[in-house]
C-alpha cells in the first residue's frame, strides 16, 4: 500500500509572507505530496492573502503550543503516526525533483530517516532542518523526551532528533544528490547561509554534550554515515571562495593604483593626441 507523504512547515509573522512562494515549489514538484500540514502558534495572525492561498490549497492548519522550532513536523507526527513526514522550511525554494529523490531512497531504506545534507558528526549523519524524511516509528517514544529542559539545553534541534533517532535503532541516511549544499536551495530571505552554519558556533557541541551526558553515548552509527573529511572539503571550498574574492578585490586595488600612477599618467599624456590650436590675439 502506499504511503501517505506529508510536507510538515511552520511559520510566524516575519515569515508567514514567505508561505505562497515556498508552497509553489511544493506544488510544482515531481512527486506531489497528499497534504500539506502548515503547524503555526497560538495567537498567530494569518495575512489575507496568504489565508486564501491556504485556502485554495487545502493546506491543513493547526494551532499548538509554541514550541519554536519544534512545532515544525513533531506535531504531524504525532497526528499522523504512519505517515511519511517531510519537514520543510519557510524560507527556502525547492528543487521540484527533491520529494520524488526523498521518496526513492525511502523505498529503498524504510528502516531509516533521511537527511537532506550530507553532515556527519561523531559518525552520525545529521537531521537536516531545511528537508528531512521522518515518521514516528523512528523516533519511537523517544520524542516524549523533548521536554522544555531538553529544550532549553540543546540549542541545536537538528542534533536533538538526530541523538533521538540513533538511540531508537534508526539513525539518519541522506540523499544521493547533494541538495542543499550546493546551492539548489535558494534563501528567500538575506542571512546566515550554510557556510557560517559550518563556520559559527550553532549550538552543535553543547547539545551533543548534554544529550550524552543526560542519556549516554548514542549506539553505534550506519555503516554508510558520512564521514567528517566531508566538512572539511564544505570548509575547504568556502575558503576558496573566500580566497577568489579576496584576489578580485586585490585586482581592482591594483588597478586603481596603477590608473593613479605617475607612469600611467605619463603614458595617457604621450598618447594623447596633441590638439593644434590657434592663440587668441
Amino acid at each position: 500500500m502506499k504511503e501517505i507523504v506529508i510536507i510538515s512547515l511552520t511559520t510566524w509573522s516575519k515569515r508567514i509572507g514567505n508561505i505562497p512562494v515556498v508552497l509553489d515549489t511544493i506544488y510544482s514538484q515531481t512527486y506531489l505530496p497528499d497534504k500539506v500540514v502548515l503547524n503555526l502558534a497560538y495567537g498567530e495572525i494569518i495575512p489575507e492573502d496568504v489565508a486564501d492561498y491556504l485556502q485554495k490549497h487545502d493546506v491543513e492548519i493547526y494551532f499548538t503550543e509554541d514550541t519554536k522550532v519544534y512545532k515544525k513536523f513533531i506535531p504531524t507526527l504525532k497526528r499522523y503516526p504512519d505517515a511519511c513526514v517531510i519537514n520543510i522550511d519557510d524560507d527556502f525554494i525547492y528543487p521540484n525533483t527533491m520529494i520524488e529523490e526523498f521518496m526513492t531512497l525511502h523505498e529503498q531504506y524504510p528502516q531509516y530517516p533521511i537527511s537532506g545534507n550530507h553532515v556527519a558528526l561523531n559518525g552520525m549523519q545529521c537531521h537536516c532542518g531545511c528537508a528531512s524524511l521522518t515518521k514516528a516509528e523512528y523516533f519511537g517514544n523517544w520524542l516524549d523526551k523533548i521536554d522544555e529542559e531538553l529544550r532549553q539545553h540543546c540549542p541545536s534541534s537538528d542534533i536533538i532528533y538526530t541523538y533521538l533517532a540513533t538511540q531508537n535503532g534508526h539513525p539518519y541516511i541522506h540523499t544521493n544528490n547533494e541538495y542543499f549544499v550546493n546551492g539548489l536551495l535558494k534563501p528567500i530571505e538575506i542571512g546566515d547561509g550554510y557556510s557560517s552554519c559550518i563556520i559559527k558556533n550553532t549550538g552543535i557541541e553543547d547539545s551533543y554534550s548534554y544529550l550524552v551526558n543526560r542519556f549516554g553515548q548514542p549506539k553505534s552509527p550506519l555503516p554508510n554515515y558520512t564521514n567528517d573529511k566531508y566538512i572539511a572539503q564544505i570548509i575547504e571550498n568556502i575558503l576558496q571562495q573566500q580566497l577568489e574574492r579576496r584576489l578580485d578585490e586585490m585586482k581592482v586595488i591594483t588597478e586603481r593604483r596603477y590608473q593613479s600612477s605617475k607612469a600611467y599618467r605619463l603614458g595617457r599624456f604621450l598618447l594623447t593626441p596633441f590638439r593644434w590650436t590657434k592663440r587668441k590675439k
